[in-house]
Formats: C-alpha cells, structure tokens, sequence
C-alpha cells in the first residue's frame, strides 16, 4: 500500500470515507515521506485536518488535497501515462464518479527494419510520431509497414454511488472497464429512485448506452444474501457483466 500516491473520494457517506482516517495514519506509522494526494469534496480536507488535530497526530508526508465539483466533469490530474477525471452523478449529497484513462503510446517500429534498412535516429523518430520516410535515393518507407500498431489505451470508470442517469452513460462512453454500483433488484426499483441508487437492470443499460467492454456491479444491499439473482438481472441486459467481491482482481487486457 505505501505504492498508493493517489486516492479519490467520491462522498462524505460513512461507508466510502471513515477508513481514509486510518490509513493516511499508517502511512506515517510506517516513515512515509513521499507526498501524497488526496481528491474529494471540499469539506474532506477539514475533516481530515480535525481528526489529525483531534488525536495530536504528526503526518510525516505532505498531502496535496484537490477539491472537487458536481457541475461538470473535471480533469484532476494527468502525467506522461495517464489522467484522472471526476464526473457527477446523482446522490443524495454531492458525489462524483472517476474516470481513469491510459495516454496513447507511440508506435513502436519494428526490430527488422531499423536492421534491414538501417535507419537512423531521425528516420526512427520520425516513424513513431506516425510519418512516412522519404530517403535520398528516392524510396519511401512507410509508417503503416515499419511500425507495430499501438495497442488501445485502456480506461477504467467507478460510477458509486447514484440514481440510475443517463448523463453518465456519456461520461464513460467506450470505457474498458465500468463499476457501477447495483444496489437493489429490479422489483425495487422504486427503493432505488427514493434513496437516490441504481438497480442492476439500471447499471447494465448504462454499460450498453456506454458501449463498454466490461461491466463491474457492486454497492448490493445487504438484504441479499449474495449478489446472484442480480448479476443474472444484469447480465440480460449486458452479458459481459461480473459482481464485485473482496479480492476480486481482472485484468483489463489491452485491445489492439
């Protein structure tokens, strides 16, 4: 966990943030120095600075804490591999979702044509940024043979918690990975609407309106004992549909 530099809140309901508290202390427990960043509702960093004061507690580390909005989505943070978005949903209280999308990587060129025609840095450069070679003696290398097809960036969506809203559906067109939350069965539909969450049957028309590639529900109300009877709901709708669980782990391959 001390590899975590990052961690978004999507709301102040107790169930989404109390355990926040105890791992930013860990963090120091363990010499933490690196800093780290935090992004969530406004009020998330007050209440972080009156527990650490409340407690008489020394972070180690500093923490570099992001506000964020549910008017419209918002880049929150990006680098050379990738960028963190927030988008809103509908709750109770103000809530976001996040996005998580991977840069486009360059085209690599193949092994056998840097040998084959021996080609130099600038011929190489030039490859990867997508462009033909004209050479002096009048032959054209192109870009479409020399160089191996970048793979698809991938993406990750978390849509949790909120009323089913078909605005979502925009926000996370084409992701390769969707969790969103499935509170309730489709004959509680109208539990859902009043509490402000999502049936299944809801949650897999947003991944089919989204055209993703894969659909993650979760968030289940613990009057079920398990979360079959709803991912069988799902799954009519959007067969590519799978329940969360502690320690689930997919791969989310790349597509090429």
């Amino acid at each position: 966990m001390m590899r975590i530099d990052h961690i978004a809140i999507s709301h102040l309901h107790g169930d989404h943030y109390l355990g926040l508290f105890g791992l930013l202390s860990t963090f120091s427990l363990l010499g933490r120095t690196r800093a780290l960043n935090l992004y969530g509702p406004p009020e998330l960093e007050a209440l972080v600075l009156a527990h650490e004061k409340a407690g008489e507690s020394v972070r180690g580390y500093p923490l570099n804490f992001k506000a964020t909005q549910t008017e419209t989505p918002e880049l929150l943070f990006e680098d050379g591999s990738v960028s963190l978005e927030s988008f809103p949903v509908r709750h109770r209280i103000p809530t976001t979702g996040f996005l998580l999308r991977e840069k486009p990587k360059e085209p690599g060129v193949k092994r056998e044509w840097i040998r084959d025609w021996n080609l130099s840095l600038t011929e190489i450069l030039a490859l990867k940024r997508g462009e033909d070679v004209d050479r002096p003696d009048g032959t054209t290398i192109l870009f479409s043979k020399a160089c191996h097809r970048p793979p698809e960036p991938r993406s990750y969506a978390f849509a949790a918690d909120t009323r089913y809203w078909e605005k979502v559906a925009e926000w996370v067109q084409g992701v390769s990975l969707l969790y969103h939350e499935a509170t309730f069965d489709a004959a509680m539909k109208d539990r859902a609407v009043k509490t402000y969450h999502s049936t299944a049957v809801q949650a897999a028309r947003i991944a089919a309106q989204a055209k993703v590639r894969q659909l993650v529900i979760g968030h289940v109300s613990a009057r079920y004992e398990n979360a079959d009877a709803l991912l069988e709901e799902a799954q009519e709708v959007f067969p590519n549909t799978v329940a969360a669980c502690d320690g689930l782990v997919l791969e989310v391959p790349a597509a090429c």
